[in-house]
This record gives structure tokens, C-alpha cells and sequence, in this order.
């Protein structure tokens, strides 16, 4: 279970189940997650910097020129 920070309070409907959700930070299931960060509740989680945001399959090219 992720943990998100909400900006903002909100309900989520799931199963004939509503739960409201406060305002700051908390352990929620993914299908909350989404909800939150889709709809503005949440901020969207920072991209990873670095080699870690390298695409899984790099040009041949690209690989010669890191190792020159």
C-alpha cells in the first residue's frame, strides 16, 4: 500500500463502501492512490532522476557514447 500525501480531503466509493480520507498523509490501496493523484487530491510522485529514468532497452549508439 502506498504512501501518498492529500492535499485535499475526499471520498472513495469501492464496493458499495465509501470512505472519506483526510487531509495529510496515509497508507491507502493503489485503486486510492490513482483516484487521488488523477484527480488533484494528491501530488503526482517525482520522477526518478538520474540512470534510474533511462529507457529499458538504450540505442546502440547511445551505449558507445556513454563508455568514450
Amino acid at each position: 500500500m502506498p504512501k501518498i500525501k492529500i492535499t485535499q480531503a475526499f471520498n472513495f466509493q469501492s464496493g458499495g463502501v465509501t470512505k472519506h480520507y483526510k487531509k495529510g498523509e496515509e497508507d491507502v490501496p493503489q485503486a486510492v492512490a490513482d483516484h487521488a493523484i488523477a484527480r488533484g487530491y494528491s501530488p503526482k510522485p517525482a520522477e526518478p532522476d538520474g540512470d534510474a529514468a533511462q529507457p529499458a532497452a538504450e540505442p546502440a549508439a547511445a551505449k558507445a557514447a556513454k563508455k568514450a
